[in-house]
């Protein structure tokens, strides 16, 4: 079969519905990820369910079949591969390592390079992959490098359902393949996403479709058990592109439209103005919350359907048509709505600092000399908190005059307390409750509610009446990103004038 068609995975084949093969056939599935080995179980080929008369069942009816086994990182690397040879003499295409935590642990590592080494040459050619946590940014020590040398294909278990660090599901996503392209890997990857259940806040089925839709030899975790919780059996794993229906459409939640979006916009709008594009097969092109030329043909094939002023941008009316509600107000758009462009954009690389080579540096050098001269910090390069170093770096690129220190206060704009010092003088803040944040704003937090602020973002939107509000950040666990943010944390408001 030429390219990798959707798949899905396996676990207990005799848990799931009995009549599984006639299922897959009729939701278009061309591959499965079967369970065949684990390496604490005894024996540890699973010959339970891997057998050639198994294989052949999924075969005749134009099934591929991968299996998949999960390894520990352990010594015992001769009984891993005769364990592993085993399930391959039944007529596997492919074989697919699961290392997660165990490997974390470095000792591990010369395990798993021996082991990968042993079974290259009998797995067939190309079809030697490993699956993974989604983000290895959040897992450094797992030997990415080494799986990414011997193996083919990677499966990144993007489980964006049970993730908690981006702002949307959308975000965790782009989030997590960045990552890997960021670590050098270079491997093929085919996404994995996760229909659970024991997730609290599930995926729905037009969801996982969409992003079926848009990973090429992307696939489900897992076919659920009889009984039991799961989109996986909803779904259509036809090998290419499908149109999703009108209900599946309905389920992508457009966010109020507060500005217009036209060429050169970035954002989580963007995003999701893609998402609802492809979706109805229009072709915006990759969901990457980048308003490009394919996004622009895109929107003026909309407009010209809907019958609307064909000018590729998106405002009020084309965003109705897509099933959105909009609410534009235009003393938004100027400087302000750069600010929240450009911090929208700049968090969105999820950059952290490790040491004065880190990228994230851009944010902290700008103070160093200034912390200093007062005796804030010593005269090595150390680490210091760098939220408002973010926001001051984003006002500083779009052109906002901001102080490195205010007159008449003892420190700089890294300190939180800087700012709201400096906005009071200039008339521009706000007490929470005293207006309504919108985007481009500064918003500064108060954790404990005791007078103390701790943290400062830009805002990337606000609903009215709404307990969340969108962020732009710096330094949320020294790594950058968009968030959302409790009402009740806020203390103020800054809002900058041009």
């Amino acid at each position: 079969m030429n390219g990798h068609p959707h798949g899905a995975w396996i676990w207990v084949l005799s848990n799931i519905q009995a009549d599984y093969l006639n299922k897959l056939v009729e939701q278009h599935v061309k591959r499965v990820y079967l369970k065949v080995f684990d390496g604490k179980s005894r024996p540890m080929f699973w010959d339970f369910q891997c057998s050639p008369d198994v294989i052949k069942q999924f075969k005749s009816r134009g099934i591929e079949v991968y299996g998949w086994g999960y390894h520990y990182g352990t010594a015992d690397v001769k009984t891993q591969t005769s364990a592993v040879q085993q399930a391959l003499n039944c007529g596997l295409d492919g074989y697919i390592l699961d290392v997660e935590v165990e490997v974390e642990n470095k000792a591990t590592h010369p395990n798993v390079e021996e082991l990968l080494k042993a079974l290259k040459p009998v797995v067939p050619t190309g079809a030697l992959g490993y699956t993974s946590f989604g983000h290895p940014g959040f897992h450094p020590n797992v030997p990415w490098k080494i799986l990414d040398t011997y193996c083919d294909l990677a499966f990144p278990q993007i489980y964006f359902e049970k993730f908690r660090f981006g702002a949307t599901n959308a975000d965790e996503v782009q989030a997590c393949i960045k990552a890997h392209k960021d670590l050098g890997l270079k491997k093929l990857l085919l996404p994995i996403w996760g229909s659970e259940s024991d997730a609290a806040n599930p995926a729905s089925a037009g969801e996982l479709q969409f992003f079926l839709n848009s990973f090429p030899g992307s696939s489900i975790w897992r076919i659920p058990n009889a009984g039991e919780r799961g989109e996986a059996w909803k779904l259509n794993y036809i090998g290419t592109p499908v149109q999703l229906t009108g209900s599946n459409v309905a389920e992508i939640k457009l966010p109020v439209l507060i500005r217009i979006l036209k060429k050169g916009s970035f954002g989580e709008d963007v995003e999701a103005l893609q998402s609802a594009l492809n979706a109805l097969g229009y072709n915006a092109g990759d969901i990457d919350g980048d308003f490009g030329t394919n996004t622009e043909k895109a929107v003026r094939r909309l407009q010209q359907k809907a019958g609307l002023t064909i000018d590729g941008e998106v405002g009020s009316e084309t965003w109705k048509v897509l099933g959105g509600e909009a609410n534009i107000n235009r003393q938004t758009q100027g400087i302000l709505a750069r600010l929240a462009d450009f911090a929208e954009a700049e968090a969105q690389k999820a950059l952290t600092w490790t040491n004065s080579s880190s990228e994230a540096e851009k944010y902290l050098d700008i103070f160093r000399k200034p912390m200093q001269n007062l005796g804030q910090i010593g005269s090595a390069k150390v680490f210091y908190d760098w939220c408002g170093a973010f926001a001051f770096y984003c006002c500083q690129q779009v052109g906002i005059e901001v102080p490195i220190q205010p007159d008449g206060f003892w420190a700089t704009m890294a300190l939180v307390e800087s700012w709201k010092y400096w906005a009071k003088k200039q008339g521009t803040w706000y007490a929470k409750g005293n207006t309504t944040p919108k985007r481009g704003d500064i918003v500064v937090f108060d954790w404990d509610s005791d007078g103390e602020l701790n943290h400062i973002g830009i805002v990337r939107g606000y609903t009215p009446g709404s307990n969340l509000i969108r962020t732009s950040e710096g330094n949320r666990g020294n790594r950058s990103g968009n968030f959302e943010r409790s009402m009740d944390n806020v203390a103020g408001i800054i809002r900058l004038s041009s």
